[in-house]
């Protein structure tokens, strides 16, 4: 009986430490930042309410002309403007951490 009573606790301190462990660590090592919205598909104005990220902003960034039709999708306009979908991405990721360390 004092066996199976001393096993239980050394399992209940055990899993105490290592949860406050875990949740100690997840804070500040696993920080993995702003998941942008996109599918190539989607036009530029879609991709920026997605992320509400101004569209204006995402134009200039990329040099694509404000007279530009916003019907085309991000992979056609990535193809006529010779930028990469992951160029778009990574300049929304960094306009949206930007923004997150701000607010900190």
């Amino acid at each position: 009986m004092i066996l199976r009573h001393l096993f239980l606790f050394t399992t209940i301190i055990s899993i105490a430490i290592s949860c406050t462990n875990y949740s100690s660590d997840n804070n500040e090592s696993s920080y993995v930042g702003y998941v942008v919205i996109m599918d190539s598909s989607m036009t530029l104005m879609e991709v920026a309410k997605a992320n509400n990220i101004g569209e204006p902003f995402l134009r200039s960034k990329l040099n694509i002309p404000k007279k530009i039709g916003k019907k085309y999708d991000v992979a056609t306009m990535a193809k006529r403007f010779k930028f990469d979908l992951d160029d778009l991405k990574k300049i929304i990721e960094d306009q949206k951490n930007k923004q997150l360390k701000r607010t900190k």
